[in-house]
């Protein structure tokens, strides 16, 4: 885990649980860090999931808060929901927090969860004309056409010819 701070006396915390006191201190800190996916592994649903993270922070003091602006970003790995194909895609996702002064710790793992887990989309696809595959035969069809006779799923195509 690569850890870069704008301050050189200050070392990003690992789980991203940062002390009030040094960021007054400090009168504010900007740094950003590289996080392990294995942080990450219970934010989407199998068998899609998180493969780079990187975030980058900027605490900046007001009278009796901490604004907290943050950048999520990083690549997952993804299933489209027609072919099934296993894609890789970019992701980038950014948050504003203010936490009061008075608190000790600020949790800004808590935040980049919650970040992370409004990226995933209800259902992806790997482009927007995906084909997906044949019910019959399993065949791709972005790859090649297959002979099936296509076959109506609707339940109520058995009383298409039964009212005239």
């Amino acid at each position: 885990m690569s850890r870069i701070s704008l301050y050189q006396d200050y070392d990003v915390p690992q789980d991203l649980q940062f002390k009030t006191a040094d960021i007054i201190r400090m009168g504010g800190l900007k740094c950003s860090c590289v996080l392990s996916p294995k942080d990450f592994e219970t934010i989407f649903e199998r068998p899609n999931r998180i493969t780079q993270v990187e975030v980058k922070l900027s605490f900046s003091l007001a009278s009796k808060e901490i604004l907290v602006q943050g950048k999520v970003q990083g690549k997952r790995e993804i299933e489209c929901a027609r072919c099934l194909k296993r894609v890789s895609q970019p992701f980038s996702e950014e948050f504003l927090e203010t936490y009061s002064n008075k608190l000790e710790i600020i949790d800004i793992m808590f935040l980049v969860r919650q970040t992370l887990a409004l990226t995933e989309e209800i259902r992806f696809l790997c482009k927007p004309d995906c084909r997906g595959i044949c019910p019959m035969c399993g065949q791709d069809l972005n790859v090649a056409s297959c002979n099936c006779k296509p076959v109506n799923l609707s339940p109520f195509a058995v009383l298409k010819g039964k009212f005239k």
